[in-house]
């Protein structure tokens, strides 16, 4: 079934079912005029999305869908489990983005100066272009340090290391990095991360300055430091796919 939701030229939305395992599996089908042969599915706090060129049949999406379906419903569940605490940002009015744990709700004032505010609870955003995300990336740029530099000082004198560097980066695929002249590198993506999971990350990334692999001492250290790590573990591989 299909009900249009947009009155865009180069873009059209429609809600569809299929049957799974004996279960209504239903998503959104975008259809743009700039997409030209790639189809994608998206996944976002469980709503499911397919976008694909404006010619694509109903037949080929459901087929698409139906081949997919496992997978898809694994991704659903995941985002479903109680104990993934971050919602993924979708950078729209009303919606939220993450900070240090939780989920603030975010609102978007379109005016001709910019502004990028977090206050009372929530982010405010005054701005006459559409780049959220780069504007709230950049806001976590700006204020790193101030959470990472209480931790890396309170660690430094526990394990009595004094890094070169610290250089804060925009990472895909890794919380932090030590290197072998003593830089520590840490993923601006974990100020989106419970502040005990950021005590972690900097915990491990600073005790790789006296073990420089994962070899039982360097887990003793950690240990020795945060008895419960293991914990924070669990919460970034739950979590983990969510924030980066």
């Amino acid at each position: 079934m299909a009900e249009i939701s947009s009155s865009s030229p180069y873009l059209s939305s429609s809600t569809h079912q299929i049957i799974h395992n004996n279960s209504i599996l239903e998503f959104q089908i975008v259809r743009s005029k700039r997409r030209k042969k790639t189809s994608e599915i998206s996944i976002v706090n469980g709503v499911i999305c397919i976008k694909v060129p404006m010619s694509t049949t109903i037949h080929s999406i459901e087929s698409l869908a139906t081949k997919k379906a496992t997978w898809i419903q694994k991704k659903v569940n995941e985002q479903n489990d109680p104990n993934i605490t971050i919602k993924v940002p979708t950078y729209s009015n009303n919606s939220t983005l993450p900070y240090l744990g939780k989920n603030y709700p975010l609102k978007i004032v379109y005016s001709n100066y910019h502004s990028f505010q977090f206050s009372d609870d929530q982010f405010i955003i005054y701005t006459k272009k559409k780049n959220i995300k780069r504007y709230y990336e950049q806001w976590l740029f700006d204020g790193a340090m101030t959470i990472f530099e209480p931790l890396i000082s309170k660690y430094s004198k526990i394990l009595k290391v004094r890094p070169k560097k610290i250089v804060i980066k925009n990472l895909k695929s890794r919380w932090g990095s030590a290197t072998y002249n003593n830089i520590i590198n840490l993923n601006i993506h974990l100020l989106k991360a419970p502040l005990e999971i950021i005590d972690y990350v900097v915990l491990h990334e600073l005790s790789h300055l006296i073990e420089h692999n994962h070899s039982p001492r360097f887990w003793k250290l950690v240990a020795e430091n945060m008895q419960d790590y293991r914990t924070k573990i669990s919460w970034l591989r739950r979590n983990g796919p969510y924030i980066l």
